[in-house]
């Protein structure tokens, strides 16, 4: 991002202005710095300008580079970066080699910026081979790509991942949580750049008209929605008065709509089930997303829909199961409130990724 003459001074990606700052940067000629090559895009496009398509690409190009490059490094708006990454970690399969998107919140261009940092220690942790998955780096930290989701819009720690300790940090050291690791890749490199976003998400708010969700429902339907995406309250809870909203799900599910349950915190699990407003929403056929973030929940629907392999059915199976440490397995979650002692002792030290 630099200032653009043609947008009154706007920021706006500018072509050149990256590749030409990198050949004049002197951390890149240190020796024990990686050997970079750079490849721009044309045209450059900012990140809330991104999608499906765009993910594909940046899929493709690493699959065309695999065999000739350690790891890939994508500077990325911080805008749609979460999606982006957890779009990729979807798309690669058996991914053996780092994939590092990072940023900045300060452009490059401007004396004081976190867009330097961000991106030597990205190319760090790009040509190490000890987390071969797609992450991001942000301020001091390497995230998982399925775990991370943007936080906050002015600090420098833009990004955080809620649900899952950081993969690295970094101070004087790099300190790797090693016990978070995903197992190595047991095949090939595999792409999948089909994206299937016939999904719509709905985030409950109290006092919700079921007329007007019954409306965009039903209008959805002309499109052939895959899946409906709903941000309830807690651990998954909708208003118990509402009958005829829990019917009106019962009765997309019996459709062929996949009905998602996500929570609208920022941390912890979603629990179907657990208090008798949640229940009846499992009755009602409804999937519980666990404790991923939207971001993975909506592109995990794309890349599984996407695959034209797999059943509705299969497809609600597999959102509950962890392919790229997205979700933590449904045993290794904490146990609920009021638990038995029991139930805690039960799940102590479990590990997941």
């Amino acid at each position: 991002m630099a200032p653009s003459k043609n947008l009154g001074n706007s920021l706006a990606p500018v072509e050149g202005a990256l590749t030409n700052y990198l050949q004049h940067m002197p951390e890149l000629q240190n020796d024990n710095m990686p050997e970079v090559y750079c490849h721009e895009y044309v045209p450059l496009l900012d990140s809330s300008d991104m999608g499906p398509a765009d993910w594909a690409n940046l899929a493709s190009d690493i699959r065309a580079n695999y065999l000739h490059f350690d790891g890939f490094v994508i500077l990325y708006g911080t805008d749609t970066m979460a999606y982006a990454a957890s779009a990729l970690s979807f798309m690669l399969e058996n991914l053996g080699k780092p994939v590092v998107f990072t940023g900045s919140q300060i452009p490059l261009c401007e004396p004081y910026n976190d867009a330097r940092r961000n991106f030597i220690m990205a190319l760090i942790f790009a040509s190490r081979d000890t987390i071969p998955e797609v992450c991001i780096f942000f301020h001091d930290r390497l995230l998982r790509g399925s775990r991370a989701t943007k936080i906050n819009t002015h600090r420098l720690m833009a990004f955080d991942s809620p649900n899952c300790e950081p993969l690295a940090k970094i101070g004087i050291s790099i300190d790797e949580n090693e016990h978070l690791f995903l197992p190595p890749a047991r095949g090939t490199l595999r792409v999948h750049t089909r994206m299937d976003t016939r999904t719509l998400t709905l985030r409950v708010v109290p006092g919700f008209d079921d007329g007007m969700i019954q409306a965009i429902i039903n209008a959805a339907k002309e499109t052939h929605v895959r899946a409906l995406v709903l941000q309830l309250y807690g651990t998954g809870n909708v208003p118990s008065v509402k009958k005829e909203f829990t019917q009106m799900l019962s009765d997309a599910s019996s459709k062929g709509t996949l009905i998602v349950a996500g929570t609208q915190c920022l941390t912890g699990h979603v629990m179907l089930g657990h208090y008798a407003t949640g229940r009846a929403l499992v009755d009602a056929g409804v999937i519980s997303a666990g404790d991923m973030t939207l971001e993975a929940i909506s592109c995990k629907l794309a890349y599984l829909f996407g695959r034209r392999d797999l059943t509705r059915e299969e497809v609600g199976d597999l959102m509950g199961v962890s392919l790229r440490g997205e979700i933590t397995p449904a045993d290794a979650l904490p146990p609920p409130p009021l638990s038995s002692a029991y139930q805690r002792a039960s799940r102590k030290g479990r590990k997941y990724y």
